[in-house]
């Protein structure tokens, strides 16, 4: 697969590695001393990117990252050449594609943190915020709200993470968190740390 106008053939893993570099970079430079953890071991909660703020000590931050081969199903294969033939076909991508982004949005919504973020191609942003509704990122208690990152190719260049949407605190419980700190932060050690 080429990225967006440029001659350089990355696989799908390339692209999601340099994608959560970018979503790495943007936490590192906005948060105070983070320690981050690069898809950390997933028995406390998947998440593609984890970070402590605060050395380790503060608010626990997650991020599920999602490129356009995640988000959409399948394409049209041999586009169909009459309208109706077309509508159909849309209807039925249209349909898996709800499906999908619905499923992603209840992963993201269940990630054991303070702030969560849902990472996703700039160029879904409208598509994806249209399905969730701006009441959508909302949870039902109404405590947090989920936060949308946008990533941009940039060819040759290194991509770029921009939050569009803020994360605010949602609430976790105290057993989530004892798991978190017990499986993930007493044993392994950060991907990225401030070192004193």
């Amino acid at each position: 697969m080429a990225t967006k106008d440029s001659g350089l053939k990355l696989t799908i893993r390339q692209r999601e590695g340099r994608a959560i570099n970018a979503v790495v970079e943007l936490l590192r430079r906005r948060l105070s001393v983070p320690n981050i953890y690069i898809e950390p071991p997933s028995s406390a909660g998947r998440a593609d990117v984890l970070a402590v703020d605060r050395g380790g000590a503060g608010d626990l931050h997650a991020v599920e990252v999602k490129l356009a081969s995640d988000l959409y199903p399948e394409g049209l294969r041999g586009r169909p050449s009459n309208p109706k033939e077309l509508h159909q076909a849309y209807g039925v991508w249209h349909e898996k594609y709800v499906k999908k982004l619905a499923a992603i949005y209840r992963h993201a919504m269940e990630m054991p943190a303070h702030y969560r973020y849902l990472a996703i191609p700039e160029e879904s942003f409208n598509l994806a915020l249209g399905k969730f509704g701006p009441l959508g990122l909302f949870p039902e208690d109404g405590i947090g709200r989920l936060g949308v990152i946008t990533i941009r190719e940039k060819g040759n260049e290194a991509p770029v993470a921009e939050i569009k949407v803020d994360a605010e605190r949602f609430r976790v419980g105290a057993a989530r968190l004892r798991a978190i700190e017990l499986r993930i932060l007493a044993k392994t050690r950060p991907d990225i740390e401030v070192r004193i």
